[in-house]
């Protein structure tokens, strides 16, 4: 009797090949950067809800990391002075939000409607925002006694209230 070992012959070729063909799709997936379109939709929605939060814990001062509210620091705001990144009206404000909104770059507006006229006043600017900066908003109400305790030179009558916007536009670089 004859011994036939090409069954052998083929199945050792199916195995190399198929060892083959393995190990090149895994080295083309190792390989390759697979782009995922939504990752910088991602860190927009990421970085739009720590600014959400940041204007959030504003409006309840912690003991000790803030003494005023955001009511309390837009009431506080003394138009006259121009504002820039280096005379900031607001030195704890601003240092609260550079804390907060790490390895991330931003302005501080308030909006508000004076004569029929909308005024919008920068409170504390770091930088002109690139196309993918993010601007959220806080509405705050300023009466007249709320002005006067903080010192601001908002001047309302005394039922006059006045609605402020707070813009924080923030963008990473």
């Amino acid at each position: 009797m004859e011994m036939n070992d090409e069954g052998q012959l083929h199945t050792l070729e199916g195995l190399a090949a198929a060892i083959l063909i393995t190990t090149t799709l895994l080295m083309i997936i190792n390989l390759s950067v697979i782009a995922n379109p939504q990752s910088e939709m991602q860190i927009d929605v990421q970085m739009e809800r720590n600014a959400v939060d940041v204007l959030a814990v504003l409006d309840i001062p912690t003991p000790g990391v803030l003494s005023q509210n955001l009511t309390e620091y837009v009431a506080a705001y003394n138009s006259s002075i121009p504002v820039n990144m280096s005379h900031s009206a607001l030195p704890q404000l601003e240092t609260y939000l550079s804390n907060s909104l790490t390895n991330t770059i931003y302005n501080v507006d308030i909006a508000y409607v004076n004569n029929e006229s909308l005024i919008v006043a920068p409170v504390i600017i770091k930088g002109a925002p690139g196309e993918n900066s993010i601007v959220t908003r806080r509405i705050v109400v300023l009466d007249n006694s709320t002005v006067v305790a903080a010192g601001g030179t908002w001047n309302l009558s005394e039922n006059e209230i006045k609605v402020v916007e707070v813009r924080l536009t923030t963008w990473k670089v």
